[in-house]
């Protein structure tokens, strides 16, 4: 039983190395930048969040959810205008190659937040994490503004 337990205990060490190094290889390839989400009008329960995505890394990164405690559902979006009519629709997976910058921005790419639990007041701080398709998450604050951010603030 003493060995079955060393061995679990070794065996949740090594567990907590690997998650560590592979959420830390996360941290040293994706930059959030330019990140904020849009203050919320009163009674408003729904707002999108915006920033610049840099993958410096030599593999792609494939986001494919996000999730923040402010709100009840929280994922990526695109609007998309056809015909003068624009559209929204949920992007299931948003790939970032090697070297490349994405920019979710209003009228494109954005992260919804639906079911907010309170109204986003300006000046406030939340947290918004990405999640990955190898099941790393990276977070990062982004600061709630009426119309974007004027400081090139990255996390």
């Amino acid at each position: 039983m003493l060995k079955q337990l060393v061995m679990s205990a070794f065996q949740l060490q090594v567990i907590a190395v690997v998650c560590l190094s592979s959420a830390s290889a996360v941290a040293e390839t994706l930059t959030v930048s330019d990140a904020w989400a849009r203050a919320t009008p009163p009674g408003k329960r729904m707002t999108a969040a915006y920033a610049t995505l840099q993958n410096s890394g030599r593999q792609p990164l494939v986001i494919i959810g996000a999730a923040s405690s402010i709100a009840g559902a929280t994922s990526i979006h695109e609007t998309r205008i056809d015909r003068d009519r624009a559209t929204m629709s949920p992007v299931q997976r948003l790939t970032i190659e090697a070297g490349e910058r994405v920019t979710l921005q209003p009228g494109g790419l954005h992260i919804m937040l639906m079911h907010l639990k309170e109204g986003l007041s300006e000046g406030q701080n939340i947290d918004i994490c990405l999640e990955l398709e190898n099941n790393d998450s990276y977070c990062s604050a982004f600061a709630v503004a009426r119309n974007g951010i004027a400081s090139h603030h990255q996390h």
